[in-house]
Parts: C-alpha cells; structure tokens; sequence
C-alpha cells in the first residue's frame, strides 16, 4: 500500500450552490501512521532462580552424557537446537561406552561455583563448574524466559 493515497472530498449534496464544476477540486492526502512503538516490554521472571536452574541443568545433561538419565526427560528444559547437540552427544558417548563395554554409572557430582549474569532483560548467561571424582568441569548455560520458565538456548560443556 502506498504511504500516501490522494482523496477528492465529497461531492455537496445541496444543488442551490454552485454546481461541482465551479469548484476547484482539489487533493486530500492521508498519510498511514505508524504506531509508537513504547519500552520493550520485560518478561515477567520465573519463580525458579536462574543459578539454580542453572546448576539443576548442569548435573541434568552431565547425568544424561554419562548415560543415567534419559535425555527426554530434558526436552522441556533446552530449545530443540540444544536438544539436538544432546542427542549426538549422547549417541558418542553410548557407542564409546559399548566398545570399551562399560556400564553406565551415575557420576558423583558436586556443585561449584555459579557465575550468572544478566546481559538483557529476560536472559541470564551462567556458568557452573561440576566436580566429579576424577575431573572438573564448567557448564556454560544461556537461559531465556519462556511462558513461566527458563529455557537453555545455549549450553557448552568446557
């Protein structure tokens, strides 16, 4: 549609007058107006702080890798790119297992240190260090608000 249309004004009804063709016509022009666009609305926070959701995510996928936890169970906490980067992690580390014919066991994990930070309304960037029995590791996690809860759009295992 054109930003601008060219109107004729309405022809006058009343005949005592003079006549249209008196007149000079002449061009009305509206103009489309965008809408004021206001303050970026912020997303209303979830309940679960972000550095705990952080750590559960953490020593959720590291549970997943070592084969103890099925992946499915978190497919409501990642977006399905994430997902995705998982379930081929998953496949290595499973053929891996089966050539060396081991088992999976659950890791012994505890949680270290937490780094988060807030880079925009709505996101929360965070790194977790896991220590397991024989190595350490940091999970980079990138959480965003969806709906009523967060969701890792980013995860890196250093």
């Amino acid at each position: 549609m054109p930003p601008s249309l060219a109107l004729l004004p309405p022809e006058p009804d009343d005949h005592d007058g003079p006549g249209p063709s008196d007149r000079p016509r002449r061009a009305v022009e509206l103009f489309l107006v965008e809408p004021v666009v206001g303050e970026p609305t912020v997303p209303v926070e979830p309940e679960l702080d972000p550095g705990r959701a952080a750590e559960g995510l953490a020593r959720s996928v590291l549970e997943v890798l070592a084969g103890t936890r099925d992946l499915q169970q978190l497919t409501r906490w990642v977006t399905s790119e994430v997902h995705a980067v998982l379930r081929s992690r998953v496949q290595l580390s499973t053929r891996a297992r089966s050539v060396l014919a081991d088992r999976p066991v659950r890791p012994v994990l505890r949680i270290g240190t937490v780094k988060v930070a807030r880079p925009v309304p709505g996101v929360v960037e965070a790194v977790v260090v896991v220590h397991g029995r024989g190595r350490s590791r940091a999970v980079a996690v990138r959480l965003e608000i969806v709906g009523s809860r967060w969701q890792a759009s980013a995860l890196h295992i250093l």
